[in-house]
């Protein structure tokens, strides 16, 4: 967590030094610094309001309630480590092969995120 707010022109400028230019901004020639996110709103360091209707915010939005515990709860008891024995990895494909066809009964978990789809400048 950051601890105090920095300017927005600082922030671009840290980004732009020490984030992939892949990694694009919507709106680059006066990008929005979003400092905080409830329910389906995200809110600029000046206070302005926007509605979230991007990947699964619609969904349950940001910081539901429901979520958030559940998340705090699996944080006590995460295991981030795929080399060791754990039963919630197993537990969850088990859970998650009982949804599927029975020829997709093989998982691979990663670390993933929704993300630019080309890294091609100017694309």
């Amino acid at each position: 967590m950051a601890a105090d707010q920095r300017p927005r022109a600082d922030t671009l400028a840290l980004r732009q030094r020490l984030i992939s230019s892949s990694c694009r901004l919507f709106f680059p020639e006066d990008p929005v610094k979003i400092v905080r996110a409830q329910g389906q709103y995200m809110y600029d360091e000046q206070g302005a309001e926007y509605i979230d209707c991007i990947s699964n915010v619609a969904h349950v939005g940001h910081c539901h309630p429901l979520v958030v515990q559940a998340a705090h709860e699996q944080n006590q008891v995460l295991n981030t480590n795929s080399r060791y024995l754990h039963d919630n990895i197993v537990d969850y494909a088990q859970r998650l092969s009982e949804t599927l066809p029975e020829q997709l009964c093989v998982f691979y978990f990663l670390n993933s995120g929704w993300g630019n789809s080309s890294s091609k400048k100017g694309t």
